[in-house]
């Protein structure tokens, strides 16, 4: 596959109903200033009009390749993607977000001079539109692998989304992201930044993620939201299996995890099993662990109140 690299840079977009917002992120990636790039949009089954307007952006612009396939969720749609892109480096780019004019210069610039595998920058959550991104604002951080994943756990200077992000492709084609979950950046970034050999990180807003009413933060709460809990549990047990002297950033993640779940479940119906079953795994860890994370002092300071709380036997519902 690197053989037959003929642009630097893909842009994966997974498309799915989002007529609204696709045309303004579309647009984000052409107004780059990087030129050397290559958009892969992915038609995931698309019901509205996102199909269509992905194959007109394609008759306008060289540049742009679309995939049609049948709806198999984020996930598979990244994972499409990222099968066919063609560029030496790979970012993703949700297709209700945008990136700012210099995303990737930037990012590949940063990613070449310190020869990473992977480049952070930062996000900006809740955009709207009219947002101005902020320019940098302290010097550039580089990491090697599993520092970069302690970083990502303790929630330091960046988090678990696969957005945000340049990736050489090569090691990005390693991995899959899981098909069917929620999540799924939770369940395989730790793993990719484990892996590289060197991660820097530039603190710096050029990714805006809007908040839609369907995200995840805006959805009713449903059992499928147990999923974190699972992506929570594989990381300590990855951590503990190859580097246990992480384990603290690991806890940490999960604590933080096991709260937001304990949080969203506050309207669920507690006569079902399934729910039961979960707030006692939640109630059982985060008891047993508060005293360790209220001591972490690499912590977050949310999650330490958090555990304080727990000591004193009240519920918990802190922020992700």
């Amino acid at each position: 596959m690197t053989n037959a690299c003929r642009t630097t840079i893909s842009v994966i977009v997974p498309v799915y109903n989002v007529e609204k917002y696709l045309a303004h992120c579309v647009h984000s990636i052409l107004q780059q200033t990087y030129s050397d790039w290559e958009l892969v949009l992915v038609d995931d089954g698309s019901t509205d009009k996102s199909g269509q307007i992905c194959d007109d952006f394609v008759a306008q612009h060289k540049k742009i390749k679309v995939i049609h396939k049948t709806n198999g969720g984020l996930s598979d749609a990244r994972n499409a993607g990222t099968m066919i892109a063609q560029g030496k480096y790979i970012t993703y780019v949700d297709s209700d977000d945008w990136i700012a004019p210099n995303f990737i210069e930037t990012l590949y610039s940063a990613i070449t001079a310190a020869n990473a595998d992977v480049a952070v920058c930062d996000l900006v959550q809740n955009a709207t539109e009219e947002i101005a991104f902020e320019r940098k604002r302290h010097e550039s951080k580089i990491f090697d692998g599993p520092g970069a994943m302690e970083e990502m756990l303790y929630q330091t200077s960046f988090d678990t989304s696969a957005c945000g992000k340049l990736y050489n492709a090569e090691l990005m084609r390693k991995f899959c992201f899981p098909k069917g979950k929620l999540y799924e950046d939770l369940f395989l970034i730790y793993k990719v930044l484990f892996t590289a050999h060197k991660v820097v990180y530039i603190p710096q807003e050029l990714y805006a993620y809007r908040k839609t009413t369907g995200s995840i933060m805006n959805q009713r709460f449903t059992l499928r939201m147990f999923d974190e809990l699972d992506a929570a549990d594989e990381i300590v047990a990855f951590v503990g299996a190859n580097c246990p002297e992480y384990l603290p950033a690991a806890n940490a993640r999960r604590f933080s995890s096991y709260s937001q779940v304990l949080r969203w479940m506050k309207g669920a119906d507690r006569s079902d099993e399934a729910v039961r079953q979960a707030e006692e795994r939640i109630w059982r860890f985060l008891k047993g662990y508060r005293r360790q994370m209220l001591l972490d002092k690499n912590a977050r300071a949310k999650n330490r109140a958090a555990a304080a709380l727990a000591l004193l036997g009240k519920k918990i519902y802190s922020a992700p």
